[in-house]
């Protein structure tokens, strides 16, 4: 049996000892080497495959790299249909640190058509807008 993988870059799938892609001719060891991990997983959400993308979505919300809400957001609006994986990619925004950002990629995920996912980021929004109330002392 054939160990493939998938390019990085062009996503086909090469021969695990391919070093070149044969597609796009990027060399991939050194594509890896210098890309920031934080961005391979960014670019990991553009992948066709779906088994891909949900462990770049689960690896983004633990991490807490606030550079990946937008593209988090991008990912849930590209595949309206995969309600699983919309579901799992507002979780990963939950998880990320307080922020414009968060809030942005939560309000566009309020477009989504998927009814569960547009409930799920309206009920992050709603903890999120009581967590940054001030607190008023006691007293």
């Amino acid at each position: 049996m054939t160990n493939l993988r998938y390019c990085p870059v062009c996503f086909n799938e090469v021969l695990q000892e391919d070093r070149i892609c044969p597609f796009c001719k990027i060399d991939i060891p050194m594509w890896s080497r210098s890309m920031p991990y934080t961005s391979r997983l960014i670019r990991a959400l553009n992948n066709p495959h779906s088994e891909v993308r949900m462990g770049a979505i689960l690896s983004l919300g633990k991490r807490g790299d606030i550079e990946a809400a937008r593209p988090l957001a991008d990912c849930a609006l590209r595949w309206p249909t995969d309600v699983v994986q919309g579901l799992e990619i507002v979780r990963a925004i939950a998880l990320l640190p307080l922020s414009p950002e968060r809030k942005g990629a939560l309000d566009r995920l309020l477009f989504h058509p998927s009814r569960p996912v547009k409930s799920a980021a309206e009920k992050t929004l709603r903890g999120l807008s009581h967590s940054l109330r001030p607190k008023i002392p006691e007293g």
